[in-house]
C-alpha cells in the first residue's frame, strides 16, 4: 500500500514536470491555460492523496490509542484475578489451619464438642472409664 502511494506521488510529480517542460515558448502561450488547468488538477490530486493520507494515519492512530487501553484494562483485570485468587487461597489456607486447631484441640480433650465423655459417652465419667478424674 506504501509502495503503491509512492509510485502514484512519482507519477503524479514526473507527469507535472513533463507538463512544465514541454511547453516552449510558441505553444506555450497556445497551451498555458490547458497547462495551467492541468497544474491545478495535479495539485487538486495531490491535496487528494494528502488529505486521505491523514485521514487513515489518524484513524491508525486512533485504532492503536484503543488497543493499548484495551490492552491496560485486560492487565488490570488479570491482575484483579490473580489478588482474588491469592486472596481465596489464603482464606482457605486460615480455615484449614482453623480446622486443624479444633482437630488437635479435639484429640487433647476428654470432653467431645456435644461435651460427652469421649470415652465412655457420658456427661459424668463413672469409674470405670478411662477418663474419670476425681
Amino acid at each position: 500500500n506504501v509502495a503503491c502511494e509512492e509510485l502514484r506521488d512519482n507519477a503524479l510529480s514526473a507527469l507535472n514536470n513533463l507538463t512544465k517542460a514541454l511547453g516552449d515558448a510558441a505553444t506555450e502561450k497556445a497551451n498555458a491555460a490547458a497547462l495551467e488547468e492541468e497544474s491545478k488538477r495535479i495539485e487538486a490530486e495531490q491535496q487528494r492523496i494528502d488529505d486521505e493520507r491523514k485521514a487513515e494515519e489518524a484513524k491508525e492512530q486512533e485504532r492503536a490509542r484503543k488497543e493499548e487501553e484495551e490492552r491496560k484494562k485486560f492487565k488490570e483485570a488479570m491482575e484483579a484475578q490473580r489478588l482474588l485468587e491469592k486472596l481465596k487461597e489464603d482464606e482457605e489456607a486460615a480455615a484449614k489451619q482453623e480446622a486443624l486447631k479444633k482437630k488437635e484441640a479435639a484429640k487433647l480433650s476428654t470432653k467431645g464438642t456435644s461435651g460427652k465423655c469421649q470415652g465412655c459417652g457420658l456427661k459424668k465419667c463413672k469409674k470405670t472409664c478411662l477418663f474419670y478424674s476425681k
